[in-house]
């Protein structure tokens, strides 16, 4: 094929009236769109639930609204988690559902089926995530400047819901934080933006469902931590053919976290740091060992299937043939040029400076 002819089949794919390009593209489009529903949906239910909760508390309490009101963000705090979990998982399968329903590419009973990998290399999937996790611990550590803030806020959240006083608000924390979430978060990432994302390649399937795992988090320090997990959770996904065992990973994940918070509670201020340091250092070395063996023990698989689970794509290979275009044309461009990419960032960046420069 000569540069002339390659150039005006390209031309000919990229037209907005051509129904392949359509199909292509628009697929990517609603893998923007899942993450644009869950924030819109999640947002607006929590800001709705924190003011019931904060009118709830002045009718309770009249003589105490002028407190309740100059320390909003005290009085809503041991609340936080139990909002967002309302707020996830709700939002989390409707904008799955949504996005798998208008574009047909896969069922929610797809992602369930029986895993293609056996325990042990879940086993070694799992200390490989716990790996990760305490590695992306050490680096934001030594980057505390950049990461500091909106760490902070988050371990406050979090241990305020888990330690709250109120048994019912503690176990729903625990709950959302070690299981509901990871579930629900998998269902939407591993799941749903995995799959529309992976039409064409699957590794920009992992890529992908990584790069909106951290965005949907909606701040700087989770983006980093949830993006490279994301990577080993998709590459599993795709491995498994089943979120099963990323949401086993995850929930590993979460509850190291809620373990370490107990463990550390009553400590001073130093004796936690040593103790979380040489468990975070222990934690990174098994893990990064750990990934190793199960890269090793991949790679020796001769029967490995790695795909995305459609059931439905936008394109033949015929189609994809004809138009004449690279890897990269059929994946990078048509996924960072929608116009829901360009707005969602926006949204993304605008929260990681709020929550930056939010008083600790």
């Amino acid at each position: 094929m000569d540069a002339k002819t390659a150039q005006e089949r390209r031309e000919r794919f990229y037209d907005p009236k051509n129904v392949t390009y359509r199909k292509v593209a628009g697929r990517y489009g609603w893998a923007w769109n899942c993450i644009g529903i869950q924030i819109l949906f999640a947002q607006g239910l929590a800001i709705l639930l924190m003011f019931a909760i904060l009118i709830f508390k002045v009718a309770m309490n009249p003589e105490g609204a002028k407190e309740i009101g100059t320390n909003i963000s005290d009085s809503i705090l041991s609340y936080s988690i139990p909002i967002a979990a309302l707020s996830f998982c709700i939002g989390n399968p409707l904008a799955s559902f949504i996005s798998l329903k208008k574009t047909k590419a896969a069922k929610f009973g797809d992602y369930f089926k029986k895993p293609q990998i056996g325990a042990g290399l879940i086993v070694l999937a799992v200390l490989a995530t716990l790996g990760i996790s305490s590695f992306d611990s050490i680096i934001m550590d030594i980057f505390t400047n950049i990461f500091g803030a909106s760490s902070e806020q988050l371990n406050t959240s979090i241990s305020s819901g888990v330690f709250s006083e109120n048994i019912f608000l503690s176990i729903l924390s625990v709950s959302y934080v070690c299981v509901l979430g990871p579930f629900f978060e998998e269902l939407l990432c591993r799941g749903a933006i995995q799959t529309l994302a992976g039409h064409i390649s699957p590794k920009m399937a992992v890529f992908a469902s990584a790069f909106m795992f951290g965005i949907f988090h909606l701040n700087i320090s989770q983006f980093y931590n949830a993006f490279l997990l994301g990577l080993i959770l998709g590459y599993v996904t795709l491995r498994a053919r089943s979120i099963w065992p990323s949401v086993i990973m995850h929930i590993a994940n979460n509850t190291l976290s809620v373990v370490m918070m107990a463990l550390t509670k009553d400590m001073s201020a130093e004796e936690a740091t040593a103790f979380d340091w040489k468990i975070t250092v222990i934690l990174a070395i098994a893990g990064i060992i750990a990934l190793i063996v199960f890269i090793v023990l991949e790679k020796k698989n001769k029967d490995k299937t790695m795909a995305v689970i459609i059931t439905n794509k936008p394109a033949t290979d015929e189609e994809i043939k004809e138009a004449g275009l690279t890897g990269k044309e059929l994946t990078v461009k048509p996924f960072f040029t929608r116009w829901q990419f360009f707005v969602i960032i926006v949204f993304f960046i605008f929260n990681c400076l709020i929550t930056s420069f939010m008083p600790q």
